[in-house]
């Protein structure tokens, strides 16, 4: 049961991850909006990714999908705050 709530968060948290490269990609350089949305995507794939952490403790930042998700939050987080300041930098 742990093992599949476990695997659950991770497959929610991704698919964050996932939504707020989206956004970001659709709002760099033309919507701040977007930008935005991306950055409380993230915020909410963290905490889903602590809270699997929390809950699971090794077995979850052994876990290869953690992993790869914790390496996409923050890529992804890079790419929104360059998108930030490309924004910025147009505006």
């Amino acid at each position: 049961m742990a093992q599949q709530n476990l695997h659950e968060q991770l497959q929610q948290a991704s698919k964050q991850i996932h939504d707020a490269q989206e956004s970001a990609r659709m709002g760099q350089g033309s919507d701040p909006q977007l930008i935005e949305q991306a950055e409380q995507q993230l915020q909410q794939a963290e905490k889903q990714l602590q809270q699997a952490q929390n809950q699971a403790g090794r077995e979850a930042t052994e876990n290869p999908q953690f992993q790869q998700a914790y390496e996409q939050l923050h890529d992804t987080r890079q790419q929104v705050q360059e998108a930030q300041q490309n924004n910025n930098d147009i505006l």
